[in-house]
């Protein structure tokens, strides 16, 4: 009789993409880097499996094989060509963000406006209407008081 081991739970990729983001990595890097790592693990394990090991064990080998995310993320975070261009050139980055948000500012109503066009001509039409029913009442009441 087989007996059935257990899967043991996946590499913390989640703490490592923090870790990274953190260390000032590009998220385009970051994003490649985990979904490198994810899909590495999972041929390891794919491959320890179809030589025949249970998955437990293929899946702690490849916890072995792949080594600790903290020392990945520690080789990855050296690496200055990775970083984003604001952790590269702070300098700049602290004078530009404010000027593009201000220049931007402006624009977001508009953006927004033509995005939403339709819905923007909704919400028209109905106030539009809603403020011709609401004059002709005002009218109707007026005519009445002043016939009255």
């Amino acid at each position: 009789m087989r007996w059935k081991c257990q899967a043991m739970p996946r590499p913390d990729f989640g703490s490592l993409q923090a870790q990274l983001l953190r260390s000032g990595l590009s998220p385009r890097h970051v994003r490649r880097t985990i979904t490198e790592l994810d899909e590495h693990f999972d041929d390891l394990v794919d491959e320890a499996v179809a030589n025949g090991a249970c998955v437990y064990a293929s899946e702690q080998q490849a916890l072995q094989d792949l080594g600790d995310v903290h020392e990945i993320a520690a080789v990855i975070g050296e690496r200055p060509e990775l970083r984003s261009w604001a952790f590269q050139h702070p300098r700049i980055a602290v004078l530009l963000y404010p000027l593009v948000c201000f220049a931007v500012l402006p624009a977001v109503p508009l953006i927004a406006g033509v995005t939403n066009a339709v819905y923007l001509g909704r919400w028209m039409a109905c106030a539009a209407l809603s403020g011709v029913v609401t004059a002709s009442i005002m009218l109707f009441l007026q005519l009445s008081y002043a016939l009255t």
